[in-house]
């Protein structure tokens, strides 16, 4: 079957916008822009071509549900602190795949910051409290973040991006989210947020105290380059400047590309060619052996797959 590329969901928010480039979130399903399987959403091209396109694992372990959101967030204010429950939690309470996320930081202004885990021990005891007065931000770890900056939010750790940063986020399918703190703010109508408050505490990881949650990696160029492995997801960084044939031998995957920054080609073995542009993604099917990336001087992509 043939590489895809998908339609751009543009959600605006009241902090920024979200672009979903890469979904099968019922309601915001992707719909392929080219070749024979136009038209189709991403739930029927799962549901037409199964192992081809999941590969044999994924499909034996998620059956017909695709299993990541790939998302560009860019946000002009300060999100909501949150935290996600796990794979146990989340399908006990919503029976939906808990939500392990990364960020990978495409672009930022001087002085944003990002919130990754606690800087202490937060008491269980004095959580609400704490969420109902504001003193909670006191205890978030927040951390300085420069383009190329990279994190791993496991389920359970509590996190809010910051203003001023385009953020690319891989993560589990699921649109679970229990927001602990807002700073105060309203909604169009005046109103505070909802806070999820009790929700929030069987999923946070108050021993989540953490100093340095970047991921540490060295860039290189025309290479694959490995930023998180885990059960959940596997992403690489490929800085290209010249063409790059990347062999899948041992992947049983399909593959999502997100492009940071330039262009470039993706040809495969049968012969297509489909471009790829900055803030686009497409997704090679696990079927497909081997591509070709044919990229310009500033081509810089995110490749993820699950295995």
């Amino acid at each position: 079957m043939e590489i895809l590329k998908f339609n751009p969901i543009f959600k605006p928010t009241l902090w920024g916008s979200e672009t979903w480039v890469v979904s099968a979130v019922k309601g915001s399903e992707s719909i392929v822009l080219n070749g024979e399987n136009k038209g189709l959403t991403l739930p029927e091209v799962v549901e037409r071509y199964g192992a081809d396109f999941l590969g044999k694992k994924n499909t034996e372990k998620f059956g017909q549900d695709f299993p990541l959101l790939i998302k560009f967030i860019d946000a002009r204010q300060d999100l909501s602190i949150q935290v996600h429950p796990d794979d146990e939690l989340s399908k006990k309470r919503h029976n939906k795949m808990g939500k392990n996320e990364m960020w990978y930081v495409v672009d930022a202004d001087r002085g944003s910051q990002l919130i990754a885990g606690f800087t202490k021990r937060t008491d269980v005891a004095d959580y609400a409290k704490k969420v109902a007065d504001g003193s909670i931000e006191n205890d978030l770890n927040k951390v300085n973040v420069v383009e190329g900056d990279c994190f791993y939010i496991p389920a359970g750790r509590v996190h809010g991006i910051g203003a001023g940063m385009v953020i690319a986020e891989i993560q589990q399918t699921s649109d679970v989210t229990y927001r602990i703190y807002d700073y105060m703010r309203r909604d169009r109508d005046g109103n505070l947020r909802e806070l999820h408050t009790d929700l929030a505490l069987d999923a946070i990881n108050f021993n989540d105290i953490t100093e340095n949650p970047k991921v540490n990696y060295k860039e290189e160029r025309d290479t694959i380059i490995p930023l998180v492995t885990s059960p959940f997801f596997t992403t690489n960084e490929l800085k290209l400047t010249k063409s790059f044939v990347r062999d899948y031998t041992g992947i049983d995957s399909f593959r999502v590309y997100m492009c940071l920054s330039g262009e470039c080609a993706f040809l495969s073995p049968n012969g297509q060619g489909i471009f790829l542009h900055a803030g686009e993604s497409l997704v090679v099917p696990a079927s497909t052996p081997s591509v070709t990336i044919v990229p310009d001087e500033q081509a810089k992509l995110l490749e993820s797959y699950v295995e």
